[in-house]
């Protein structure tokens, strides 16, 4: 099947004479859902077992609280943590996401000094059969809650390289989003070239433990649309919640690097999982950028237009010009139009 990808095109690209946009709401900030969380066990295919902690949009924010209804069915994300690194080092990215209405899913498994790359990969991606199996449960808690069909995954250093990894894998996942992914064993940089879904690698400018250049790496050999975002005065720890043994710093305030991460991931999941016309906006460069961040973006298409500017008198007849989208990756793909934040009525016509 070709893969099927969702263009932003802003204002058509200006193509119109258009109001300036509307400011987006900041996505920093917490969401609407309490959250709740719980521990819960996974079984491999080979029998064996390991334990995920999961957050959630719930009724209350007591552990173990009942889903919230109003989130049903609610996109998922998996999500791999670093090296040595606790999950709970990740609750605030974790529970700002399921304030927003996503399932978060973290395998505590490959904790040791001696991880398996491959195998954590291989569990970021058994935690989504375990919420496919537990929706269609009649007796599970989450039955009928998670839309299987919007699944993501992120994870930081490791686990951002196992991401890749498990990205590169499994067509279910339909979007990727690392923080400081590190190289891993398989290489995380080959697999990338099998990635076929939006990827965005997520960096600290000033990250002493794992060099934005080998996260470059990853992005230079995706060949989906693909972003590559630099935090300035970023570090390797400022994307955990409190600093653990050999970690680093930059001149960025932790809560401060929090805060843009959270942005950043909660505008590339709500672009690519919720197909959010605000979200393309943010995460696509039509809207105000995050301060103190620099995006290289690659759609891996070119938009042409067959007129730069378009004018005319009100109550006239509609102003028309042709697009051209040429796709320069490899796969086959399908394209999804959309003209985000016009206060002009937009119509495509193939």
């Amino acid at each position: 099947m070709p893969l099927i990808q969702s263009l932003a095109v802003g204002l058509l690209a200006c193509a119109v004479h258009c109001l300036a946009p509307a400011a987006l709401a900041d996505s920093s900030q917490p969401g609407p859902f309490a959250v709740s969380q719980r521990t819960v066990t996974v079984t491999r295919a080979s029998g064996t077992t390991f334990t995920a902690q999961i957050r959630y949009p719930a009724s209350s924010a007591a552990a173990n609280a009942p889903f919230a209804t109003a989130a049903a069915p609610a996109p998922a994300i998996t999500f791999g943590h670093g090296f040595l690194s606790s999950v709970n080092l990740y609750d605030s990215t974790m529970d700002h996401l399921a304030s927003h209405g996503y399932i978060v899913i973290a395998t505590t498994s490959e904790g040791s000094l001696l991880p398996n790359h491959a195998n954590f990969a291989l569990d970021i991606r058994q935690c989504l059969t375990w919420l496919e199996e537990q929706n269609a449960l009649a007796s599970s808690w989450l039955v009928g809650d998670v839309n299987t069909a919007a699944f993501g995954v992120s994870g930081h250093s490791m686990g951002g390289g196992a991401s890749a990894l498990a990205a590169a894998a499994d067509q279910r996942i339909k979007c990727l989003a690392t923080l400081a992914a590190a190289e891993t064993n398989p290489s995380a940089a080959a697999a990338a070239t099998s990635i076929q879904r939006p990827s965005c690698f997520i960096t600290g400018a000033q990250d002493a433990i794992v060099a934005p250049s080998s996260t470059l790496g990853q992005y230079n050999n995706c060949d989906a649309p693909r972003q590559f975002v630099s935090i300035a005065g970023g570090s390797h720890c400022g994307f955990v919640d409190s600093a653990i043994i050999g970690c680093d710093s930059g001149t960025l305030p932790r809560p401060d690097q929090l805060s843009k991460t959270r942005s950043l991931l909660l505008d590339w999941f709500d672009a690519h999982l919720r197909l959010q016309s605000s979200a393309f906006a943010a995460a696509w460069g039509v809207g105000t950028p995050i301060a103190g961040t620099t995006t290289t973006r690659d759609a891996r298409t070119t938009l042409t237009l067959g007129a730069s500017t378009l004018s005319g008198a009100a109550g006239t007849e509609p102003l028309e010009t042709t697009i051209t989208i040429t796709n320069i990756g490899p796969d086959s793909t399908a394209f999804v139009l959309r003209a985000s934040l016009s206060p002009f009525e937009v119509s495509f016509v193939p």
